[in-house]
């Protein structure tokens, strides 16, 4: 599954669901990885789908909620992208 910025998401963070927005997409040594900003306004990088990390995007929720429009994210990602207001979350 290839997520592109913009698109909403839920990462499981040890156990935790939260809902974030994709800010970016990058390859890193042949795995997609991604940069999200959580609804709580933290930002965190370099997360993939993998279930075997502590942190992942969760497929199977994100495809049951957010692909469905059940649950969307608060964060206005197009307004942030509009008045360049995305945080830079990679050095």
């Amino acid at each position: 599954m290839a997520w592109t910025a913009g698109d909403t998401v839920i990462v499981t963070q040890e156990g935790v669901n939260r809902v974030g927005v994709i800010l970016d997409k990058f390859l890193v040594n042949k795995q997609t990885m991604y940069d999200i900003l959580l609804e709580s306004r933290s930002a965190i990088t370099m997360v993939n789908s993998s279930p075997n990390n502590k942190t992942y995007i969760n497929k199977s929720l994100t495809k049951l909620l957010c692909d469905s429009d059940v649950i969307e994210t608060t964060i206005p990602y197009a307004e942030l992208v509009a008045n360049d207001d995305l945080p830079i979350v990679r050095a």
